[in-house]
């Protein structure tokens, strides 16, 4: 059973608010109650590119059109900055997915939209059901239904559920071959399955888990630079700079100021859920 949180979630794309016609984001905790699930419900003004930076996490798009048809993207992890396209005149209640969740028939996927078969999810009809639930937890649980019931086979590798809990927790200051260590397992059986589960490898998927964490320092905090350098175990500024223009392909001045952006998003959201 999904139980909302009332605290707001940004997502982490190039858009801005005057960009969206509707823009609710909703996060959940789903399954042992531990993990996150966002949930965003987006209309746009006009067709518009997203530009997406490298995230670890998984998105399942649900997507409704002015004549009724429904549609089921998938994008797959993504290790580069990369765009993907909406319509104006789409209604899309997209699901990010933690880096521990995956779909067993689409393991590996990075950087790739795939348009799925709706027959996967029990059809459109089903689909078009659980996107008009009025209320927003029950269409959540409704789409997570459809998600956990399709033919790709959700679930949870407790492998990498290990190690990304200890890269964005207590032990993130730590090198990744001792985040390894301290699961239960042979490096070279932990870093296969890492890669073949997600499809990046531990350094990468590392160095991605600490540029999200540097993405929540700043957007929900608006976090000072140097506390993300000694917080995340880089050897100094520079070495952060470094990281950030290899992932994101920005500076890390043009990196923040986005992210400022989206710190106001933030506060602008948070007034809104609780005037």
């Amino acid at each position: 059973m999904g139980e909302e949180k009332k605290k707001a979630v940004i997502p982490v794309q190039r858009c801005y608010p005057e960009e969206y016609l509707m823009h609710e984001v909703r996060s959940y905790d789903w399954g042992d109650g531990e993990l996150p699930i966002q949930e965003f419900c987006i209309k746009f003004r006009e067709d518009t590119g997203m530009v997406m930076y490298s995230n670890a996490c998984t998105l399942m798009s649900f997507e409704q059109y002015q004549d009724g048809k429904c549609a089921v993207r998938f994008i797959g992890r993504i290790t580069e900055t990369m765009r993907t396209w909406q319509k104006k005149d789409v209604w899309y209640v997209i699901l990010r997915f933690p880096p521990q969740y995956m779909f067993e028939r689409l393991k590996g996927v990075v950087n790739q939209e795939i348009y799925l078969d709706t027959a996967d999810f029990g059809g459109e009809e089903q689909i078009r059901n659980a996107m008009q639930v009025q209320e927003p937890t029950k269409r959540f649980e409704a789409l997570m239904e459809l998600v956990c019931g399709c033919r790709l086979k959700f679930w949870m590798s407790d492998i990498v559920n290990q190690f990304v809990r200890n890269s964005m927790g207590e032990c993130q200051y730590l090198s990744v071959e001792e985040l390894i260590s301290h699961i239960t397992y042979t490096p070279r059986y932990v870093r296969d399955i890492i890669k073949e589960y997600t499809g990046i490898s531990a350094k990468r998927l590392y160095d991605i888990l600490r540029l999200q964490s540097i993405m929540e320092a700043q957007i929900q905090d608006d976090g000072d630079v140097m506390d993300c350098v000694y917080n995340l175990g880089f050897y100094d500024q520079t070495h952060l700079n470094k990281n950030i223009k290899k992932l994101t392909g920005l500076t890390y001045s043009a990196f923040r100021k986005i992210l400022k952006e989206k710190n106001k998003m933030k506060s602008d959201e948070e007034k809104k859920l609780y005037d």
